[in-house]
């Protein structure tokens, strides 16, 4: 074996940095003395050599702490990972010897990232959607080798960001995934969020706090601010976690992503983007095309025993691996199609060869900018599914690429049958007869679509590459096709919260569909989609986001249905609440006084309307206009409703709150206790709407001495908020802090007795 004993064996002019990492090529082992001072900066380079051959080749990694260096000095975490030989306290025999075997033996426990036969290590925590590739990971070691360089060598007290950035469909996801499974070692917990937009990064963040995951309690509320900011306070007070964050290809995501990047704490985060540009504190790694060996190895490894064998077999997938040009995404959807029918390379080549002008035909580069050879690989894969399966996707290229319900389209047959049927007429194909179980499974199989816990997720660039795909004189049809099937399995009342279970799911989906139509000229169900889209974001105290949706779609209601119709005055009631809680009184009266002139005594919001009027007339301190109003709508919904209707509970809440104002307490109180008497019965003792009533019989009865009775119902209104809205929401905070006001009267009342 020879040893070099110091850098002045290499020739003069040599390059450095070359010689070096040749000489650690060849060394059995590598050995790494810590003086007093740990390690210099210009030691990093043969740090980063030796870093390289243990992950390539499983050479051992000798630390070796000499005499000085301190207990509290600082360690690369890479070396914290290997036995060491320790000297600080002289050099004991039994240590030289440890020492002088490891060189001559190998004798020290390779790093556990080597990517020879690559381990999985378990993590205690993560929402990973994939499974390792394990050594079908092709032509990444350098990268992977890079990443662990880069997050792991680390000694920094702050979050180390790390961005793998390139060209769509190369294989950014599949690196950042497969690295985190092959460091388990060095996390307990992994996370997973898209972010490729402001709304679907903060739906992602917001999901991690659901159960199985975080399972932090903020999460039943629904209220997303406050569940995001829960999520980040629990990262900043642990270590040892990753995030990646997937998919950051456009400016608003970027934007979104750098905000929230300061808040995140002390461990690692990757992100990857088709975005090449990012601030000097993000560590920015870019990732290319596979080599055509790599390739052709990917093809062969992940079609064995499942494509018909051929004696051309390394030649033909050799072809195909030119015309995919090195582009993963393209070559696992190859490799799915030939798995899946047992067919031969030559054969599929074959396929291609017959469709491949009309594949260039539909490839615009301008409108994809991705390359022809991947159009024409997800082409083949296309005319082969079942039409159910296409038109499922197709239906989905319009939605967010997030998880989609399955029970959409299963709830929503007719509609679906319908498209598949469109779709057999427009291609000239004979239906196949599939069930929707059937075509998802069908969708599975070629890789096309990714299935977890009931709900799917369709690629982005497959969405593209199908929306291109559409004939133009048929597109408009296929985006309402999608936005009835949405608007469909929306719930309506989207304002209350035990729908918001489906909503939380169908959010993104909705904005994504309601903005294509809204593009594309469809005037309905666009304005109902985006009305009820607008109002559960009102709900959520989104003003900022509801707003517009909330203009145009009564913009879009006159437009498609009159001034007059019913559903515009809705819309208008929508948006006056909205003026009415963001202070805008002035600008709300108009649209309420609208509502009312659109509507009949006869038609079943009228009551509501003179309600709304009558609640704006009392802010505004008109409270003689406003009383017949309550009186009158009161009377309308109990006459058409019945008395233990919960309509009828808000015109009592709200008559009593203004006999209140009035000082009318006595003909007050019995109006509250009615109006908490019948929304118990229809909602359940934990409502949110039941602690509106438990508050305002509270703050009557505080101010008519009933002090016990108010504490006991103000702790329950405090209590069903905390559980519903969350701790933080805003009418919890207005609650909680009359509670402690009354607490404090009750004690000021007890020390003066």
């Amino acid at each position: 074996m020879r040893v070099w004993m110091d850098e002045g064996q290499i020739d003069p002019g040599a390059r450095w940095m070359q010689a070096l990492q040749q000489i650690i090529a060849k060394a059995p082992a590598s050995i790494i003395f810590l003086g007093p001072h740990g390690l210099s900066r210009w030691q990093e380079p043969e740090i980063e050599a030796c870093i390289d051959q243990n992950v390539q080749r499983g050479t051992p990694v000798v630390p070796v702490p000499l005499p000085g260096l301190p207990d509290d000095a600082e360690i690369l975490l890479f070396l914290k990972r290997f036995s060491w030989v320790d000297l600080r306290k002289g050099s004991p025999p039994e240590e030289l010897d440890r020492l002088a075997h490891a060189v001559r033996a190998k004798g020290v426990t390779p790093s556990p990232t080597q990517l020879s036969g690559p381990p999985v290590r378990a993590l205690r925590l993560h929402n990973l959607p994939f499974l390792p590739l394990g050594d079908l990971l092709k032509g990444r070691d350098e990268e992977l080798q890079r990443l662990i360089a880069n997050l792991q060598s680390s000694a920094r007290a702050t979050a180390i960001t790390q961005a793998i950035h390139g060209l769509g469909g190369i294989g950014k996801t599949r690196l950042a995934v497969e690295y985190a499974w092959r460091s388990g070692d060095q996390y307990d917990a992994a996370f997973f969020v898209v972010a490729d937009s402001p709304e679907v990064l903060r739906l992602g963040m917001a999901n991690l706090a659901r159960p199985g995951l975080l399972a932090l309690p903020v999460f039943e509320t629904g209220a997303e601010a406050k569940i995001i900011e829960a999520v980040l306070v629990w990262l900043r007070e642990h270590s040892r976690w990753l995030l990646i964050l997937d998919n950051i290809d456009t400016e608003e995501a970027a934007k979104a992503v750098k905000e929230i990047l300061p808040q995140l704490g002390n461990s690692h985060v990757l992100l990857t983007s088709r975005r090449r540009e990012w601030p000097p504190a993000v560590r920015k790694q870019p990732l290319g095309e596979l080599t055509r060996e790599e390739a052709t190895q990917f093809l062969l490894q992940r079609t064995d025993g499942e494509r018909t064998p051929a004696e051309n077999d390394a030649e033909q997938a050799g072809r195909l691996a030119d015309i995919l040009d090195g582009l993963p995404l393209a070559l696992e959807q190859a490799a799915a199609f030939i798995g899946h029918h047992q067919t031969t390379f030559a054969r599929y080549l074959e396929d291609w060869e017959r469709e491949r002008e009309k594949v260039l035909e539909w490839h615009d580069v301008a409108i994809m900018d991705y390359p022809a050879s991947v159009a024409a690989t997800w082409q083949k894969t296309f005319s082969q599914l079942c039409t159910e399966g296409a038109a499922i996707l197709r239906l989905s290229s319009f939605l967010a690429p997030e998880p989609i319900p399955e029970e959409m389209f299963k709830k929503g047959k007719e509609k679906f049958e319908e498209a598949a049927k469109a779709l057999a007429e427009e291609t000239g194909q004979q239906m196949t007869e599939r069930t929707v179980r059937d075509a998802f499974s069908d969708l599975a199989g070629f890789s096309m679509i990714t299935r977890s816990a009931g709900n799917f997720t369709v690629h982005r660039v497959v969405q593209q590459v199908l929306r291109t795909r559409i004939p133009e004189e048929h597109r408009q049809r296929w985006i309402e096709r999608s936005l009835r099937l949405v608007d469909a399995h929306a719930p309506f009342d989207a304002d209350d919260v035990r729908t918001w279970p489906v909503w939380h799911l169908l959010r993104p989906h909705a904005a994504r569909i309601v903005e294509e139509a809204d593009r594309a000229g469809i005037l309905e169900p666009t304005g109902h989609l985006m009305s009820q889209l607008a109002l559960l974001l009102f709900e959520k105290s989104l003003y900022a986001q509801a707003e517009p949706l909330m203009r145009r779609a009564l913009q879009i209601g006159e437009d498609s249905l009159g001034f007059q119709h019913p559903d515009v005055a809705t819309r208008l009631n929508n948006l006056a609440a909205l003026l009415q809680s963001t202070k805008r009184l002035l600008e709300a009266e108009p649209l309420v006084r609208r509502v009312v002139e659109i509507l009949s005594p006869e038609q079943p919001n009228f009551a509501g309307a003179l309600n709304n009027l009558a609640q704006l007339l009392k802010a505004t301190d008109r409270l003689s206009e406003a009383e017949p109003l309550m009186r009158r709508a009161l009377q309308i919904d109990k006459a058409t409703l019945g008395t233990q209707h919960p309509n009828v509970a808000i015109r009592l809440n709200n008559l009593a709150l203004l006999l209140l104002d009035t000082n009318r307490l006595s003909e007050a109180e019995p109006l509250m206790r009615r109006a908490l008497q019948i929304d118990e019965a229809f909602f359940g003792p934990l409502h949110p709407n039941v602690a509106i009533r438990l508050y305002n019989l509270a703050m009557l009865l505080k101010d008519t001495d009933g002090l016990p009775e108010a504490e006991l119902l103000m702790r329950r209104a405090v209590e069903i908020y905390e559980a519903s809205l969350g701790a933080d929401d805003p009418k919890t905070q207005l609650v909680r802090g009359n509670l402690e006001r009354l607490l404090a009267e009750i004690r000021s009342g007890e020390q003066e007795a």
